[in-house]
């Protein structure tokens, strides 16, 4: 551990090997694939509080207002028709969201954010111990695929949100962004949940949806988004050169990567969960960050889905590190 700690402090090569490693950190976070599932998450987190402060404001207003939430007890109490549409002015988050709940919506989004960067790190960590212990890297053909698979998300998110912009723009429905990871887990839901009525002969009633990232599903997309041939080369680097520079420096730069790579994507986050949380405060600004945020998700997922990503711009000519 002694000879560790003098190999890292020794100028020139600990410290410029760790400063390599951290500044390698924060250019991959902040690659397209980081923005765009930071943004997914920070976006959904402070919409579905402001869903939920307005559900319990609702109730709170009742008196004698005591059934428990969700399914059958939530439609049965209020006497809803399950196929019927909300009306906007009810549930639209934007007209819920008082100055004091931002501070919280926006606390939300980040904490989750942070999860999203740790389960990355931790993949990161894994794959880079692995390289530097056994020079095993997952295959170049795993690339390809997963991008295509995270374009399909994107693609089926941005879809999804011009829907309910069109929607809304036509009927005044209520309008609010979703997450592309809980638009698939709903769909697999109803999917169940029509097996369910057609092998019981009747229909079940549906619960109240599934609407932004829980701690667990913000960690494990961070863990899904980490498994590419692309972190892979940034750890064979990391490797290659904390081997070159001395045996005993590939552990102690690949966590200096994962710490440049968590400050880059908490700055996203941070600056994300700002945007998203104050544009609520005003219905319209809403949805057109929302169309924004469809059109960008939908172009973007159909780069990848091509395979085109080669064209997007090169985000390392505009932030050179």
């Amino acid at each position: 551990m002694l000879d560790l700690l003098a190999q890292v402090s020794s100028p020139p090569a600990g410290i410029g090997v760790l400063i390599t490693g951290l500044v390698l950190g924060i250019r991959h976070g902040i690659d397209w694939d980081h923005i765009a599932a930071i943004t997914d998450i920070t976006s959904t987190t402070a919409a579905a509080t402001a869903a939920q402060a307005a559900h319990e404001a609702q109730h709170d207003a009742r008196p004698g207002h005591q059934h428990g939430h969700g399914g059958a007890l939530e439609l049965r109490a209020h006497g809803a028709d399950p196929g019927a549409a909300t009306p906007a002015s009810s549930m639209h988050p934007a007209a819920a969201v008082a100055p004091r709940r931002l501070a919280s919506e926006q606390v939300e989004a980040i904490r989750l954010g942070t999860l999203y960067a740790l389960g990355h790190g931790v993949v990161v960590i894994a794959l880079g111990m692995a390289a530097i212990s056994f020079g095993a890297l997952l295959p170049d053909w795993l690339d390809p695929i997963m991008g295509r698979v995270v374009g399909l998300t994107l693609v089926a998110l941005g879809a999804w949100v011009l829907y309910s912009v069109i929607r809304y723009m036509r009927g005044g429905e209520a309008f609010r962004l979703r997450s592309r990871w809980m638009l698939a887990f709903d769909g697999v839901r109803y999917g169940w949940r029509r097996f369910q009525a057609r092998l019981h002969g009747h229909e079940h009633v549906e619960p109240l949806e599934m609407s932004s990232y829980g701690p667990r599903t913000a960690f494990g997309v961070g863990m899904i988004h980490g498994v590419g041939a692309e972190t892979g080369t940034q750890v064979l680097l990391i490797a290659a050169v904390g081997g070159a520079a001395s045996a005993g420096l590939g552990i102690p730069m690949l966590f200096a990567f994962v710490i440049g790579l968590l400050v880059s994507n908490l700055a996203i986050v941070v600056v994300s969960s700002v945007g998203f949380v104050a544009s609520q405060t005003r219905e319209r600004i809403y949805v057109v960050v929302g169309a924004i945020a469809g059109i960008f998700s939908l172009a973007l997922g159909l780069v990848f889905v091509l395979g085109l990503d080669g064209i997007l711009p090169d985000l390392e000519a505009v932030l050179p590190f």
